[in-house]
């Protein structure tokens, strides 16, 4: 565990909490080790703490310890905490073993939800493809610069969110001619917050891929305040090596040839893995999502359905 951090984050102080905590239930550690951690941790979690936030078990468990280190302090400083008693240091580690079953549990429901998810993208993907003949598949993996994240929380990455989702919802320029989308929010160690994006359009409508996915970069650096970054999976040198090995899943995708339908379910599925654990959201906003897609929803669809609600069904 790295508490070498110059800077710290939001996103960095969590991760480097869970890392922690998980030292304590499953690893070994003295006391010296622990209440050196512990003394940089709670003094770098002052600052990010919010009380409207939902923490992953970790966190919530860290904040109970917290909760007795503030008791302990009695108004002290923090560097205090080097000077912590066995007793008092037992007590602490009581609290942060507690986390021990949970771990399992919520390790447990994470894989059950990005299971769902999976299934889920599965399903909308092979809706598209069963119903057009080809689509142009795009991937962007939109971020936070490393230097900016120190200003990035949470509420941060929703609010951008909210507004890209509402661009594609419009279909607003880059966005004209889409046929589906999906997207997933997750936590990485370096990266920080982080989304990865799959646009599906419209061959006969929109025909460079590279462009597109350029074009999405450069929005989301607009609505982030240039603190955003972008990777674009669609540049001719990023497709060549999944090509070299008959892997690749992006670009124009004919519907009826089964290994660029293959090679674009497994492309897509990126986005929902269960075995990316370690990159789960450590801190949500209630009612927050971590992934979602469009609808399926073509243009014969919605005439049944307005005939249907005029005819009073």
């Amino acid at each position: 565990m790295n508490l070498t951090t110059p800077i710290w984050n939001e996103s960095s102080v969590c991760t480097a909490i869970e890392d922690f905590v998980y030292s304590v239930c499953f690893e070994q550690i003295n006391d010296q080790q622990f209440k050196q951690s512990l003394s940089t941790l709670y003094e770098a979690f002052q600052h990010f703490y919010s009380a409207q936030l939902h923490y992953a078990e970790s966190i919530q468990h860290f904040i109970q310890c917290k909760q007795w280190i503030d008791y302990f302090l009695n108004g002290q400083p923090a560097s205090q905490i080097l000077n912590f008693n066995t007793q008092q240091v037992q007590t602490l580690c009581y609290v942060l073993y507690q986390y021990r079953n949970d771990y399992w549990n919520e390790h447990a429901r994470f894989i059950q939800q990005e299971q769902q998810n999976r299934n889920s993208l599965h399903q909308y993907l092979t809706k598209l493809i069963t119903h057009y003949s080809e689509l142009l598949f795009v991937r962007v993996d939109l971020g936070y610069l490393k230097k900016q994240q120190v200003y990035i929380g949470i509420e941060n990455v929703q609010q951008h969110m909210s507004i890209l989702r509402n661009r594609i919802a419009n279909q607003d320029r880059c966005f004209m001619g889409l046929r589906g989308y999906a997207w997933a929010l997750e936590q990485g160690v370096d990266k920080g917050y982080h989304c990865h994006l799959l646009l599906i359009y419209d061959p006969s409508k929109r025909m460079s891929d590279w462009y597109l996915a350029d074009q999405v970069g450069k929005l989301w650096q607009s609505i982030t305040g240039n603190l955003g970054w972008y990777f674009n999976c669609n540049t001719t040198d990023h497709k060549q090596q999944f090509k070299e090995f008959n892997r690749l899943g992006v670009g124009h995708i004919q519907c009826n040839v089964e290994l660029e339908v293959s090679n674009a379910l497994n492309a897509a599925m990126y986005l929902v893995n269960p075995e990316k654990y370690a990159q789960h959201l450590r801190a949500m906003l209630p009612r927050m999502r971590s992934f979602g897609t469009g609808q399926f929803e073509v243009h014969w669809r919605r005439s049944v359905v307005q005939t249907l609600r005029q005819c009073g069904f």
